[in-house]
């Protein structure tokens, strides 16, 4: 193992390299891991470190720990949580957070107007109707805008794509709230953003999977514009 030097969070790069290890079958399910202080001695580092970057990888589930015995590789040693690396550590930039929203969003609007119940549709224009009421208020609007894209996503039927969606909006509430900021200073104000929105509850509402792809793929470009990011 490599001692770790002058890094934003040691904890967090210690949980990193054991978790690559962990992948890489060094740790096997169910294995027990060095001790502390083994490991505090290998990664050149405090004990309360390596307790710090245990407890991060017990809490997403790669490790179990157990009274007086240590810690061990958990049944799923893959982990039950999607963990993005934060800046300075390597973390997503504002556009690539929009190509995933891209690929992922653009599914569930297909997926949802071919699965969409009369109840998901209640909760999508619910949503619309939300951020119609609150435009002049720009974080109750993004969180609004939030609120139905998560409703969409709900309307494909996926938890995974659920999970993801709800995910990358959180990560991207306060650039949201800039783009609705934005958005007031253009000439037509909101209503770039209102017709895309009501344009891609039409194609769900009519059960029309690839226009409501498109109407996906149109209002997350726009809105990127918004934003003042540049997708290929």
């Amino acid at each position: 193992m490599t001692i770790l030097t002058r890094p934003a969070s040691l904890a967090a790069r210690i949980a990193d390299a054991l978790r690559a290890d962990i992948a890489a079958g060094r740790f096997a399910a169910g294995a027990r891991l060095p001790a502390e202080a083994a490991l505090g001695e290998a990664f050149g580092v405090s004990r309360p470190i390596v307790r710090e970057a245990i407890a991060q990888l017990k809490a997403d589930g790669l490790l179990i720990t157990r009274k007086g015995s240590g810690a061990y590789v958990s049944e799923t040693p893959g982990g039950q949580v999607w963990r993005m690396a934060t800046a300075p550590q390597g973390g997503p930039t504002a556009a690539q957070l929009f190509e995933l929203r891209m690929v992922v969003e653009c599914a569930c609007a297909e997926m949802a107007a071919q699965r969409r119940t009369g109840e998901d549709l209640q909760a999508i224009q619910a949503a619309l109707a939300a951020m119609g009421q609150h435009a002049d208020d720009f974080a109750s609007a993004a969180a609004a805008d939030v609120a139905f894209h998560h409703a969409i996503a709900q309307a494909a039927h996926n938890p995974c794509f659920t999970g993801l969606t709800d995910f990358v909006g959180q990560h991207m509430l306060a650039a949201r709230q800039t783009a609705w900021e934005n958005a007031a200073r253009f000439r037509d104000g909101s209503q770039g953003a209102d017709g895309e929105h009501a344009a891609l509850v039409e194609a769900i509402a009519a059960g029309n999977p690839g226009a409501a792809r498109l109407a996906a793929r149109r209002h997350l470009s726009a809105a990127a514009r918004r934003m003042g990011l540049a997708l290929n």
